[in-house]
């Protein structure tokens, strides 16, 4: 016979298994949320109540039903798969956990928290062991532990005194995944390491496990900072602040100790930065204006062209994607040589948590966002002893602003899970005292959080509202200015001062003594081709010119050979293999002393798919003050 407790001890068994197990697969943190929310409902079914919803969860629901609003508005019909299941939408239940929060016990609430660290360990474990391993520790698990051709390899930090390290991403399949969970885990370790090395008159035993700990902490912030998320750094930088936000103290008087802990991670950054290829690389991709990982502006231009045109209703729950090429679309008409910049950036979201529901959702998700925000913090700060235990939170909002983390599972499921340990202030243990026949009930603690919730409200705010302005400025860039012609060595790595030569205003000196000099440098498409068109055969042909400036022709190579080369256009990411490339043939150019255009016609050697053509330069000198010329090619190489 089912007692009157059994589904709720069930469904409590299943939220233990999902903190717990969560950062091994997703497919098992979905099934055990699900089943948790399922055996939930049937312990109200059993009780015959309705199950009281958190306020944050009203909100939740409302933001995604905003999304619904313009396919409703326009009379779409809505097909059930795409726009339901399978869209932005599909991710509604998530939020569901949040049911869990009034009706979980103190003491269920603590268990759990147990969970959460358990999880924070095998995290951190998981990452640890992918730091040294060859494959991707999912599929290689999943295949039997071998390796299958064609999966895809991790990408190779360094080799430390012939050790390989790779980029940690755990059992994950992104390194941002495995951030932002990391962002999420890792306070509760944080949090109760604090706690274990304030006990007074602490015993041998507790020495042994505060040290561990410590230990664990320390490896996870390690592997945070080797994962590379750069956008969980800035968002656990800019949380911590909130910690000083705690004390309860007038913004004066932190203020010094603000300015002192921003200059101490500023001179942190700075000798890291400096010392550090690793962490240069990182911080140098940011601001490079192109890189293999850095389509964020076009994503922002298609952002702000979608959002201009649909501001009020948003565009609707699963057609981000169809927007984006259609915004595309006339950009490729009159820059034919952005397609494929175009082509390989990312069209599933918007990297931006808050401007992709505004871009779905409109008004209505702008308010139903800022509102979950708002009871949130609220409840976050009426925790007086396990702040620090919530501080990942404030992290993924804040890492929002640079990747859209509430919509990858792996990330929101642990989000809102963490959520559900808040304090409620219906929660069914809480006593309440009875006095003259009136309930009260302590609001001292609520009208607290309320005033102290109202700054970290406001910061969080003015930071999505200055990141929405950053953005927005950015993507101001002329699209002419986007076109780049990269330079590459023999090994395909960046030729910085080749790249300089490129459209420069004067030849590029190079180092005392070079004799010979090489690098490639990346042409144009032989096929016109944009989005939903079949591509053709481009007409005109492929061309660039040597600038030969007599004032340096002393400087200038004595023999100078041009490789005609091609090499494949798929997208790298999705194919998970690098671009083939051939020579097509080898020319020596005449020095003349004037300038020498170069032309390839780009149908020789056509194959189906669209390819690149590229050129691989060989300059040899006799002199010792080797410059190299100025390369002139405009955009598509006309």
């Amino acid at each position: 016979m089912i007692g009157k407790e059994t589904f709720h001890k069930i469904s409590y068994v299943f939220l233990t298994l999902f903190f717990t197990l969560s950062p091994f697969s997703i497919s098992l943190c979905q099934i055990f949320a699900g089943l948790s929310i399922f055996f939930l409902f049937l312990d109200h079914l059993q009780k015959r109540n309705f199950p009281k919803f958190p306020l944050a969860l009203i909100f939740w629901i409302g933001l995604y039903l905003s999304f619904l609003i313009t396919p409703i508005w326009e009379n779409h019909t809505i097909d059930w798969k795409r726009d339901i299941v399978k869209s932005e939408f599909g991710d509604l239940w998530m939020g569901f956990l949040l049911l869990h929060q009034p009706y979980l016990t103190n003491w269920e609430k603590k268990r759990l928290k147990k969970a959460v660290l358990l999880g924070a360990i095998f995290l951190i474990l998981s990452g640890l062991l992918s730091l040294f391993s060859p494959y991707r520790l999912a599929p290689y698990v999943m295949d039997g532990f071998r390796y299958l051709e064609g999966k895809r390899l991790p990408h190779i930090m360094s080799i430390f005194h012939g050790i390989s390290l790779y980029l940690p991403i755990g059992f994950q399949s992104t390194h941002l995944t495995y951030g932002g969970l990391i962002a999420i885990y890792l306070p509760p370790l944080w949090e109760i390491t604090f706690r274990l090395f304030q006990r007074k008159n602490i015993t041998k035993r507790y020495w042994k496990i505060s040290y561990l700990y410590f230990l664990i902490s320390s490896l996870g912030f390690i592997l945070l900072f080797l994962n590379q998320s750069r956008s969980v750094w800035i968002g656990l930088i800019i949380g911590s602040l909130f910690l000083f936000l705690r004390q309860k103290h007038s913004f004066k008087s932190i203020l010094p100790r603000l300015l002192a802990f921003a200059f101490l991670i500023l001179v942190i950054f700075t000798i890291v930065y400096m010392t550090n290829w690793l962490f240069q690389r990182a911080i140098d991709d940011i601001f490079a204006k192109r890189s293999l990982e850095n389509q964020r502006i076009w994503i922002h231009k298609m952002n702000f062209s979608i959002l201009k045109e649909n501001f009020l209703f948003g565009i609707g729950a699963g057609n981000y994607g169809n927007k984006f090429i259609e915004s595309a679309i006339p950009i490729v008409n009159n820059f034919p040589e952005l397609y494929y910049d175009l082509y390989i950036t990312p069209k599933s979201h918007a990297h931006f948590d808050f401007l992709h529901d505004l871009i779905l959702g409109g008004v209505f998700a702008c308010v139903f966002f800022s509102s979950f925000l708002w009871v949130t913090f609220q409840q976050i700060f009426s925790t007086k002893h396990l702040f620090v235990f919530y501080l990942g939170i404030f992290v993924i909002v804040i890492a929002g602003s640079f990747q859209c983390f509430l919509l990858d599972d792996e990330v929101l499921l642990p989000f809102m899970g963490i959520l559900t340990l808040l304090p409620s202030r219906k929660n069914q243990n809480h006593k309440i005292q009875i006095e003259n026949g009136k309930n009260h009930f302590p609001n001292h603690l609520w009208r607290y959080s309320f005033e102290k919730a109202n700054l970290p409200f406001g910061i969080i705010l003015l930071w999505i509202l200055t990141s929405l302005m950053t953005t927005f400025l950015w993507s101001r860039t002329e699209n002419k200015d986007l076109v780049l012609h990269r330079t590459r060595t023999k090994d395909n790595f960046p030729s910085p001062l080749s790249q300089l030569s490129i459209g420069a205003a004067k030849p590029v000196p190079l180092p005392q003594n070079t004799k010979d000099w090489y690098f490639k440098l990346s042409g144009c498409l032989d096929k016109e081709v944009n989005f939903r068109t079949d591509s053709k055969i481009r007409k005109k042909p492929i061309q660039l010119k040597l600038i030969w400036d007599s004032d340096f022709q002393e400087h200038f190579p004595n023999s100078i050979r041009v490789e005609i080369r091609k090499r494949e256009s798929f997208d790298q990411d999705k194919e998970y293999k690098v671009h083939g490339e051939r020579i097509l043939k080898t020319i020596s150019l005449p020095i003349t002393g004037k300038d020498i255009l170069v032309s390839v016609d780009p149908s020789d050697q056509l194959q189906k798919e669209p390819e690149f053509v590229d050129f691989g330069f060989w300059y040899e000198w006799e002199g010792n003050t080797a410059h190299l010329p100025r390369i002139q090619i405009l955009g598509n190489c006309d």
